[in-house]
Order: structure tokens, then sequence, then C-alpha cells
């Protein structure tokens, strides 16, 4: 099998554009959202339970 870094040049998918970088952050910022959320919640929870 050859070198795969030879090849990867090559290969489409490897690219970097606009579009995945504004899908990724996109996710990056849904994911933390839902994340704090989460947090803010449990936290609330927990305070107003005791």
């Amino acid at each position: 099998m050859q070198n795969a870094d030879l090849n990867t040049e090559h290969f489409a998918g490897f690219s970097e554009n606009h579009y995945q970088h504004g899908m990724h952050t996109l996710a990056w910022i849904s994911l933390w959202l839902i994340v704090g959320i989460g947090v803010a919640f449990g936290l609330y929870g927990f305070f107003v339970g005791l």
C-alpha cells in the first residue's frame, strides 16, 4: 500500500471550504448552547431543591 499522505491533496473531501467551516462553527455553537443550557437548568434545579 502506498503512503496515504501522497494522495490526500487529490482527494476533494479533505479540502476545507466555506460551507464546511460555517457548518462546523454552527455545530460548535449549538453544542455549547445545549451544554450551557443543561448546566444552567441543572444548577437551578439543584439550588431550588435545596
